[in-house]
């Protein structure tokens, strides 16, 4: 079973998976690592995660084709593990992703405030470039229109 993981087809799932929760400086362990996601202590041996996938995951054989995700979500985990994880379609874990990660923002001068339910939607209302809203939340500075703009739950 040994032999050069790299080469394995299901090694970049799992390096994948590995570096989103524990490499701070992977471009999406804000949202997993950051915010204490973790990979169950038997996976972290990529043969132990093989083993498992190949022998025991429901529908596991399906990772290795393109176009399908381990995802932790649906069942409500906060670990990647056996017992929380499932195979879903790309597109449907995407989509997933986006909405979980769409944030209200609400945007206030000195005479209203206005709740948006996603940035798009407040770049598209107020006619102000999306990069430009994003600029403004970062920096916490006030837009030529005279808004003010902060993400809210």
């Amino acid at each position: 079973m040994e032999g050069n993981k790299k080469k394995h087809l299901l090694y970049y799932t799992w390096n994948g998976m590995m570096y989103r929760c524990y490499k701070k400086y992977h471009s999406h362990y804000k949202y997993y690592g950051a915010k204490g996601v973790t990979v169950d202590e038997r996976w972290h041996d990529f043969w132990n995660y093989v083993y498992d996938v190949d022998n025991h995951l429901h529908d596991g054989h399906l990772l290795y084709e393109k176009g399908y995700d381990l995802d932790k979500d649906l069942k409500g985990g906060n670990t990647y593990s056996l017992d929380t994880c499932t195979v879903i379609r790309s597109l449907e874990n995407q989509s997933m992703s986006r909405e979980k990660q769409k944030k209200s923002i609400l945007a206030f001068n000195e005479n209203e405030s206005i709740k948006f339910e996603s940035l798009a939607e407040t770049s598209k209302q107020l006619n102000i470039n999306r990069s430009t809203v994003i600029s403004c939340l970062r920096r916490g500075s006030r837009h030529k229109s005279g808004y003010c703009f902060k993400y809210v739950d």
